[in-house]
This record gives structure tokens, C-alpha cells and sequence, in this order.
């Protein structure tokens, strides 16, 4: 694909674009096979490592409330709350080694992000501004989607 047809986003489009096709893709890969309690789970650990290098230097609540936002986008509110707060229950390997892949996945492409030169993320609402940082989106370019899990 030539440079004048990329697609040009935001960090915070982007990341927000990597999320829903992560989505997608744990309702084609897991369907009703998974409780959906787990695929939020598995969501939002793949966040975290999407934008652990992002905010690599913030506060671990500011890191944390950008995951919030992003999931809210996508989930309702009681639901990105028992996600964050989830534990794999004793005994639940499965999940917990899926865990720890899809977060090694998302901080892979989230060192992909970094290195197209993008290094602010402005993911938050008007109520959650104070741990935003700049309001000063930066743009990155990249080539058609590919599915967050593909790689």
C-alpha cells in the first residue's frame, strides 16, 4: 500500500480500533464457548498490555483509569468493573495462561504503536481530563486492519 492511501489516526483511534478487533475476534474465537465474564477479562488484560507502554511512565491509576475508558467504550460500566477486578478462580489455568498471552500480545502491538512514533494517548472523557495530559492527539499512520490476535 502506498503512503498516500494509509489510514491516518490518533493514538487513542488507534488503540480504540486494536480493542474492538481484539473483541471481535474473542467472539469469533471463544463465541458462547467462554462465559462472557471471561472474554471481559481476557479484553481487558489485552488492553493493559496494549497501553502498559503507552503509560509505561504514568501513575498505575492513570494507566488504570485510561484502561477503564477504553473498555467503557465497548462494555457497560458493571462490566468493565468485574473485569478489572477479576481473579482467576483456583485451579483455572486455562484462563489464567490466557491471560498472560493475550497481555504479551498487547504489549507487543502496543510497542508496534511506539514505534510508528506515537507517544501520547488521549483515550478520556471530559470527567476523566485531569489524567489525560495533553489534549493533543498524535496522528500515526498505518496500513489496513489486521485482526489484534493475528499476530
Amino acid at each position: 500500500m502506498s503512503d498516500d492511501t494509509a489510514i491516518r489516526r490518533s493514538l487513542s483511534e488507534e488503540i480504540g480500533y486494536w480493542l474492538e478487533s481484539a473483541s471481535r475476534t474473542l467472539e469469533k474465537r471463544y463465541g458462547s464457548g467462554v462465559p462472557v465474564t471471561k472474554q471481559d477479562v481476557l479484553l481487558a488484560h489485552y488492553l493493559y498490555g496494549l497501553t502498559a507502554v503507552v503509560h509505561a511512565s504514568d501513575a498505575p491509576a492513570a494507566h488504570l483509569a485510561a484502561v477503564r475508558s477504553y473498555l467503557l467504550r465497548l462494555i457497560p460500566e458493571e462490566r468493565v468493573t468485574r473485569a478489572l477486578q477479576a481473579v482467576p478462580e483456583e485451579g483455572d489455568t486455562w484462563l489464567a495462561n490466557a491471560l498472560d498471552r493475550v497481555e504479551a500480545i498487547g504489549g507487543k502491538q502496543g510497542y508496534v504503536l511506539l514505534s510508528r512514533g506515537a507517544d501520547v494517548v488521549i483515550p478520556f472523557s471530559s470527567r476523566n481530563a485531569s489524567a489525560a495530559g495533553s489534549a493533543e492527539p498524535v496522528v500515526i499512520e498505518r496500513d489496513p486492519p489486521k485482526e489484534a490476535f493475528s499476530q
